[in-house]
């Protein structure tokens, strides 16, 4: 791409094509190249996508600067072999907008197809997760059983779509792609719904849309499970959809199928009658979802917790509902994997997971380590445990003596020292002696500690690190003079720090709401104690990320739910 602000001179394959603006427009400017006459003539597939570059410039879903980037994204798809494999074309979240409008202006079939493929991702958040891949083509493409990995799964893109697109999708020439435009929409009637069903009865990638669409009626539903010819299967995304009834569910866990009772025993919704017969399952993967599922009742559990198979019995331990008397016949389990999970349940007595600190499993005594309530001469054994694993796990529980986290923050093993001077628990001379070491992850580490002391963060904050500093930034004991200083750092990793923190004031946040770097306005999204002003006018910011960012954050605070945190628990 090159020329002027107003003119992009754009490759489609083998022809160079011009896209000049005109009239406050852009229009493709057929007399400034000879390969797009020749382009023009031939039906080569040019014309049609300068186009719908063109079209798509016009409606403003993407800048011309990006111009390139778009193009380029585009012809990675067209140029792939075989449909099935339109699913490892990856697209960046502030492209999926652009290239979703180019398909929905083209009429090339594999375009066609990849928009078919992404709008199916609108259903997603109404399918029971970790059982299948994703809806409608999406699973068509992707191989049974293979994991499904694709792009950016950021769907803030599809509502920033205008209206030109959803009026281009639903006049557009390929059925098939208004049929699974229209299965896939969230909103639609229960009657469109059925329709579609009835008109598209051979098209499985369709009516596993219409299985996922939490808008389906039953009646459609319990048709859709009767459809298990093919991939996708129908049958089981029905089980997948947390719009089902517990009748339907009923049902379905009565499948001569095994997979079928599999998935339905997974709903959250599965009936308890249900349960209790597919507990006695053949497959241990359907008695493996039962031992699982938060409504199995306590004597079902009892009864999985000796059985032959492995997972079933990891399971079991780690169901929160499992009676104290199943966890402590676990607890003893042969096998690790099992007495870990028994370990981590939290209806086991801390005097009986204590006496696992000398396990001869790796796994089982970092489970101890973790354990809530645990005592004081537990961590002090572990504390001297020979393997690095270990020792770090105790560095970093808070639980921890500070007596003890003195002695690890002199180990041999940096990790160790690391644990430690992340421990809010250590004292205040430990984080000294930590904070003189000359790695800087220690110091970084020490930075971020809530417990370390004023004077010792204003020293930090002149690291010549910029992750030491981000840490003082970051960390809420930090302060708001101090603060003040950081958010005028000359690095934008350092400033992001201080838009992250919940302890910085509201005025240091709005100067800091106006930074020239998109990355430090997304992390102010990210921090719940930024204004709601301030997050609301940055749904309306430039950059793409940044209003992604905003809305996310508009929506978790309508559903309560804070920015997760990091850490291991």
């Amino acid at each position: 791409m090159s020329g002027r602000q107003n003119r992009r001179v754009v490759s489609v394959g083998a022809v160079g094509g011009v896209l000049a603006q005109r009239g406050g427009r852009w229009v493709v400017d057929n007399d400034s190249e000879v390969q797009l006459l020749e382009a023009l003539r031939g039906g080569s597939g040019a014309r049609d996508r300068l186009w719908a570059l063109a079209a798509t410039l016009d409606a403003g879903v993407v800048d011309a600067g990006h111009l390139r980037r778009l193009n380029g994204r585009l012809s990675a798809i067209v140029a792939v072999e075989r449909p099935e494999d339109l699913w490892r074309v990856r697209v960046p979240g502030n492209l999926l907008g652009a290239v979703a409008y180019v398909c929905v202006c083209s009429t090339n079939e594999l375009l066609s197809r990849w928009l078919g493929f992404v709008l199916a991702a609108r259903l997603g958040a109404n399918l029971v997760r970790g059982l299948l891949p994703g809806a409608g083509w999406v699973s068509w493409s992707v191989p049974h059983r293979r994991r499904y990995v694709a792009w950016d799964r950021d769907q803030y893109w599809i509502s920033e779509l205008p209206a030109s697109f959803w009026s281009r999708l639903a006049a557009h020439k390929d059925a098939q792609l208004r049929a699974a435009a229209a299965a896939s929409d969230p909103a639609a009637r229960p009657r469109v719904l059925e329709r579609l069903a009835d008109e598209h009865r051979e098209m499985p990638e369709v009516l596993d849309l219409i299985a996922s669409n939490p808008k389906t009626p039953t009646r459609v539903l319990r048709r859709c499970g009767q459809v298990s010819w093919g991939w996708p299967r129908t049958d089981l995304r029905v089980a997948q959809n947390r719009s089902a009834t517990a009748k339907l569910l009923g049902e379905l866990a009565k499948s001569t199928d095994w997979e079928m009772r599999y998935v339905a025993a997974w709903h959250p919704k599965a009936p308890v009658s249900a349960l209790r017969r597919l507990a006695r399952d053949e497959f241990h993967q359907v008695r493996s979802a039962v031992a699982c599922a938060a409504s199995t009742p306590t004597e079902v559990l009892e009864d999985l917790a000796p059985d032959r198979h492995v997972w079933v019995r990891r399971n079991v331990a780690w169901n929160q509902s499992t009676p104290r008397a199943a966890l402590e016949t676990l607890l003893g389990d042969r096998l690790a994997v099992v007495r870990a999970a028994a370990v981590a349940n939290k209806n086991l007595p801390v005097q009986l997971v204590a006496g696992r600190a000398r396990d001869r499993a790796l796994r089982v005594r970092r489970e101890v380590v973790w354990r809530l309530g645990i005592d004081a001469e537990t961590l002090t054994v572990l504390a001297e445990d020979s393997k690095e694993a270990v020792r770090r796990e105790v560095a970093l529980n808070v639980q921890t003596p500070p007596k003890v986290l003195d002695l690890l923050a002199g180990d041999p093993c940096l990790s160790v020292r690391a644990g430690v001077a992340d421990n809010c628990s250590a004292s205040p001379a430990t984080l000294q002696l930590l904070a003189e070491e000359k790695d800087r992850w220690l110091r970084a580490c020490v930075a971020r500690n809530k417990s370390t002391p004023a004077e010792l963060l204003a020293v930090l904050a002149t690291d010549p690190s910029l992750s030491v500093r981000n840490g003082v930034a970051a960390n809420v004991a930090a302060p708001a003079e101090l603060l003040a200083v950081l958010a005028a750092d000359d690095d934008w990793y350092v400033r992001s720090g201080v838009a992250e923190n919940v302890a910085a004031p509201a005025e240091l946040l709005e100067v800091v709401s106006r930074d020239g770097v998109s990355g430090v306005r997304c992390c102010l999204c990210r921090n719940d104690k930024t204004p709601e002003r301030l997050v609301d006018a940055l749904r309306a910011d430039p950059d793409y990320w940044v209003r992604a960012a905003a809305t996310a954050a508009c929506e978790r605070r309508a559903q309560n739910a804070p920015y997760p945190a990091p850490g291991r628990r």
